[in-house]
This record gives C-alpha cells, sequence and structure tokens, in this order.
C-alpha cells in the first residue's frame, strides 16, 4: 500500500468507527494504526505502547483523576444542596429570582468540579423540579439556565479541558486557567443580565410567590447564605490560591483540591461509604475514558506529522491570506461538528490539524485554547445531539424540544462571546501576562 494511500485509508477508517458508533478512543486508535502501518509495520505497536506509557506517567496528566474525584466528592455528598439553598438566599431578590440561582451555583460548582456535564446534571437535577413543579416558571427559561451554566464547568478554572489542551500544545496550565477567568465570569454576567431583562419584560416566566413578593431577605439571611456556600469558596482558594500562590504546582494544586473536597465531606458527616465508592469507581470510568483518548490521540498526531500533515495546515494556513478568513472556517468546522460530536473528542480529533495552522498564523495559543474552549461550549449545547441538551433532558424529564429552545438565547450570548475574544484578545490574554508560571 503506498504511503499517503495509507493515510486517506486511515483516516476514513477513523472516520467511519466514529459514524458507526465504536468508542472515540478505539475509534482514533484503529485510524492511527491503520495510517502508521505502511510506514513502520509491527513497530506502530511498539510506539503506541511508548505513547500509553508516557500519556499515563505525566505528572501533568495526574492532575485530571484529582479534579474528577475532587467532582465526584462534592457530587456524591450533597454538598450541591447547601450551594444550591445558599445561593438562594444570597442572591434573593434579583429579577428571576431562583433561574439567577441556577446560573450564579453552576459558576461556582463548574470552578469546583470543572465538568460540565456534571455541573449540567448536578444542578438540572436539583432545581427543575422544584421551579418548575413547584413554583410554575417557564419550563424553557429553566432548562436553558441550567443547560448554559452548566457549560461554565470547562472554561472557569480549574478545567479538564485546559489540562490537556496545555499537554498537547505545550502550553502552562497555569496561564489557561487564568486566561479563562475572566471571559468565564463575564459570560456568567451575560446569562444573568439576560435573565433580568427577561423576568423584568415578562414577569410571568418567574412568578414569585405571596412570602416572595411580602419579605424582602435581610442581612441576616443574606450572610447564612454565605455560611452555606463557604466550603466551596474554601476549595477554589485551596487550588487556584496554592497554585498562583506559587506553592503549588497545577496538578500538586489538584490534590490540594481533592483532599480539602474530602475534608469538608467528612466535616459535614455527608460522605457514606457508598458515596466514597461511587466517587471512586467514578473517578476510574471517567479518567480512564480520558486517558484512553489522549493515548489514541497523540498517537493519530504522531501518524500525522510522518506523513508531513503538520505542514501541509501550516501552507494551507499561509495560503488564505488573511489570519481572521482561517479563523472564521476553523469556528464554523468546530461549529458543525461540535453538534454530532461530544466536546472532548472533538477538541482532541482537531488539534492536531488545527495547531500548526494557529501557530502559523501567529495567534497566541492560550488565547486560541480559550477561544476553542467558547466554541466546544457551544457544541455542548448545539442541537441535534448537543451532550448538556441530552443530559438536562435525561435527570429531568422534560422534552428535548423545550431544553433546545430554551437554550438558544444563551447559545447566541455565548457565540457572542466568542466574537468579543476575536475582536478583544487581551479579554482572555491580559490576566495571564502577568502570571509566569
Amino acid at each position: 500500500m503506498p504511503p499517503l494511500t495509507g493515510l486517506i485509508v486511515g483516516i476514513a477508517v477513523m472516520l467511519l468507527l466514529l459514524a458507526a458508533g465504536v468508542w472515540i478512543a478505539f475509534a482514533v486508535g484503529l485510524g492511527a494504526v491503520v495510517t502508521l502501518w505502511p510506514l513502520l509495520g509491527v513497530k506502530t505497536l511498539s510506539l503506541i505502547g511508548l505513547q500509553a506509557w508516557d500519556t499515563t506517567t505525566s505528572f501533568v496528566l495526574v492532575a485530571i483523576p484529582l479534579f474528577v474525584f475532587m467532582g465526584e466528592i462534592i457530587s456524591g455528598a450533597q454538598l450541591v444542596d447547601r450551594l444550591y439553598s445558599g445561593v438562594s438566599r444570597l442572591i434573593s431578590g434579583l429579577p428571576g429570582g431562583l433561574v439567577q440561582t441556577n446560573l450564579f451555583a453552576c459558576s461556582i460548582f463548574a470552578a469546583c468540579s470543572g465538568s460540565s456535564v456534571a455541573s449540567a446534571a448536578t444542578m438540572g437535577r436539583v432545581a427543575y423540579h422544584e421551579q418548575v413543579g413547584r413554583r410554575g416558571y417557564q419550563a424553557r427559561i429553566v432548562l436553558g439556565s441550567v443547560a448554559a451554566g452548566g457549560t461554565l464547568g470547562i472554561l472557569i478554572p480549574p478545567s479538564i479541558f485546559f489540562i490537556v489542551f496545555a499537554a498537547i500544545a505545550d502550553e502552562s496550565v497555569g496561564r489557561l486557567f487564568l486566561a479563562g477567568l475572566v471571559p468565564g465570569i463575564v459570560m456568567s454576567a451575560l446569562f444573568m443580565v439576560y435573565v433580568a431583562i427577561r423576568a423584568v419584560i415578562d414577569p410571568g416566566l418567574v412568578p414569585r410567590g405571596p412570602a416572595e413578593r411580602q419579605q424582602v431577605p435581610g442581612l441576616g439571611a443574606r450572610l447564612r447564605g454565605l455560611l452555606e456556600i463557604w466550603p466551596f469558596f474554601l476549595l477554589m482558594v485551596a487550588v487556584l490560591g496554592s497554585l498562583y500562590g506559587g506553592v503549588a504546582t497545577p496538578t500538586e494544586a489538584a490534590g490540594v483540591g481533592a483532599a480539602a473536597a474530602l475534608l469538608i465531606a467528612i466535616g459535614y458527616r455527608s460522605l457514606t461509604r457508598e458515596a466514597l465508592k461511587a466517587a471512586c469507581l467514578g473517578t476510574v470510568r471517567t479518567s480512564a475514558m480520558l486517558f484512553f483518548i489522549i493515548i489514541s490521540a497523540k498517537a493519530m498526531a504522531i501518524a500525522l506529522a510522518y506523513y508531513g500533515v503538520p505542514g501541509m495546515m501550516k501552507g494551507f494556513a499561509a495560503g488564505l491570506g488573511s489570519p481572521y478568513l482561517l479563523l472564521l472556517i476553523i469556528s464554523v468546522v468546530y461549529l458543525l461538528l461540535g453538534t454530532v460530536f461530544e466536546d472532548f473528542s472533538l477538541m482532541i480529533i482537531m488539534l492536531p490539524f488545527v495547531l500548526p495552522m494557529i501557530r502559523a498564523s501567529g495567534f497566541d495559543q492560550v488565547w486560541f485554547g480559550v477561544f476553542m474552549t467558547v466554541l466546544l461550549q457551544a457544541g455542548l449545547m448545539s442541537p441535534p445531539v448537543g451532550l448538556n441538551l441530552f443530559v438536562i433532558q435525561g435527570v429531568t424529564g422534560a422534552a428535548l424540544s423545550e431544553v433546545v429552545w430554551g437554550s438558544l438565547p444563551f447559545l447566541v450570548i455565548m457565540l457572542g462571546v466568542g466574537v468579543v475574544l476575536v475582536l478583544f484578545p487581551p479579554l482572555a490574554i491580559w490576566l495571564p501576562s502577568y502570571w509566569i508560571g
């Protein structure tokens, strides 16, 4: 088989297996084997073995299971109920009622768990029946707020996506965390402003009960709310404070966060033996899946390098003449593929093709990491198969069409933040420029 034919056949095999629903890791891995075999023969298997060893022994990537464990403990120990209750007291009185609680609580939970799916599933389970079933809120705005708030898990630090991106792009995890902080806060704030405007224009979307209309929460109630959510602020300080205080690497900071989550759950006596077992098993499943995907993606990246694909991508980028035209093409591809691919898998599959073009066009890799994450967030909410849409539909039992229509305004805001990042790159790269690590 001619070498170029091997490249074409390998990519075709990967795409066919992905379309057939084969697990991402095996589809990409088998495609890499088929691509490399005409060049390396049986040495292909040795190369994949070396990549597996290099990935599973990477000190940076050890942060992944630690952050996953932290999120599992928070979910399994029922700390989210405290978060929801505390936030509802703290921001009570804002236009939009408990829908604002969904967004604010999701932002805090995202900063502690680093997982969009976990944020959406956990907050959706807590919020939907209370707000739609008991209080008569419009289902669409509740569903949309939880789906949108959940996506913040991959943008607000600590983010597992940024850890993997840093490992592949050879960038600083600390700089990527800082780069995602301001855009994440801006996006969360815009979501809340949108909900407030909708609630003011149409109060029937989030009707207020007699008790809410008659009683304005005082300072004491808000302080009690703040006390209920202090464990989450403690986790954020433990992780980000140890990292940016210069006392811990990203991996060590992840260890600090996992230990702090465990101690908090034990302190509240909410961590049962069954919950701890479930957290450990969930961590193993999620981490194993992520590591298998990373190993396969690295093997495919090596295969593409053997065939000179990065050079071809650089040539294509240079031939376009405008770096912004390249960015537009990349954005369209991400948004289209985001409707059929899961976000993490899409990032892994696309990076070997996209990064050489981004480097050739002169874009800052840290900035692109944030911009790409916004596109992946949009993919989580894009029909027909945005993952967060199905997660919310599954945990609430609502109709998928209601989830989709409720999410569309938030999707538009998300894409607007992406446009602002292009027009004003310092939104992402200003804060990292002040930190060296």
